[in-house]
């Protein structure tokens, strides 16, 4: 196992590496976060020992940067510090952090939690997966960064457009149909869905033309998704389907494969998940990792909006329906 060290205090780094090394650990040292970057990608460590505070780029800024590169994402940071408050627990746990401990803890726990988060990697990287060094230079590694606050502009920006939409329409149907014009700005597909959980209703918006038999498919296809990410015994032939631009849907049979590209997204509300978020494309590989992160990250506010919506819906067909009761009453 090969462990980095990130730490301004030549002391820390030394002690540190002196306890890896003492049980077989081989240990790499960097003095700030901007090297710890370069140092990361030179020599592709099993696992970041990271402080906080540190010259140039803090290790907050630097674990990000390394959570956000989905090919190195699973490999485990550790902050390791002196601080212990509840803001820097709070922060450690926003930049991705697998774990957080106080320099108190050097000797048994550091080992153990060294070992434990080691044990628990991703699949892929114990199946021996390789990965190849990079060398980065200061320029490289702030160019990241760069990139990194752009993403994040861009992350809000999606998640103001959502929420701004929610106090716009109070309509179930159009709050689908907008949410899926706002992903259709980040995501290209084909046809997009959105199922409602409790009604067993699929709203769908065609971004180009599909045929009532890849409609079909893609219900199969959600109904497969649905049962499984919100436990519910389903047939396709139960999700009834609501269509926003019956335009784009023409009465050919597709052949060979209809969606090589498809994604579910669970939206999940209060522990509850009360929709499914499903995409599909006629072209392969459409939704890479980075596309399914991004949409991860509109999963609280769309399932937000989603609850909301429906609520509403259900207390006006509520006072409708005690509307009606009351005129009959009336007129009896």
């Amino acid at each position: 196992m090969k462990v980095l060290i990130a730490d301004d205090s030549p002391v820390i780094r030394h002690a540190v590496a002196a306890l890896l090394g003492n049980n077989g650990i081989e240990a790499v040292t960097a003095e700030n976060g901007v090297e710890a970057i370069q140092r990361f990608y030179a020599e592709m460590p099993d696992l970041v020992l990271m402080d906080i505070q540190m010259p140039g780029m803090t290790g907050y800024v630097a674990c990000r940067l390394l959570k956000e590169d989905w090919t190195v994402a699973n490999i485990p940071v550790l902050i390791l510090t002196a601080h212990d408050s509840a803001e820097d627990r709070y922060w450690s746990a926003k930049s991705g952090a697998d774990g957080y401990l106080t320099k108190e803890s050097l000797g048994d726990d550091l080992l153990s939690a060294i070992r434990s988060a080691y044990a628990s990697r991703a699949l892929s990287q114990l199946s021996g997966e390789q990965r190849t060094p990079l060398e980065l230079n200061e320029t490289d590694v702030l160019s990241r960064v760069t990139e990194l606050l752009d993403r994040k502009l861009f992350e809000t920006t999606i998640v103001n457009d959502i929420v701004t939409m929610a106090t716009r329409t109070t309509d179930l149907s159009s709050t689908l149909e907008q949410t899926m014009f706002i992903v259709r700005r980040f995501v290209e597909y084909d046809l997009a869905g959105i199922t409602v959980v409790a009604d067993r209703l699929l709203k769908l918006r065609a971004d180009s033309p599909v045929s009532r038999s890849s409609i079909l498919d893609f219900r199969r296809l959600t109904a497969g998704h649905v049962e499984q990410l919100a436990a519910l015994p389903l047939s396709p032939e139960e999700l009834t389907i609501s269509l926003t631009e019956s335009d784009n849907v023409t009465d050919g049979i597709d052949e060979g494969d209809q969606w090589p590209s498809f994604a579910a997204l669970a939206l999940r509300s209060h522990g509850e998940t009360v929709g499914v978020l499903s995409l599909a494309a006629k072209t392969p590989a459409v939704f890479p990792p980075e596309v399914l992160k991004t949409l991860r990250m509109v999963e609280h506010p769309i399932a937000a909006v989603l609850a909301s919506a429906r609520n509403h819906q259900r207390v006006l067909q509520q006072e409708a329906q005690a509307s009606l009761s009351s005129l009959y009453g009336t007129s009896g």
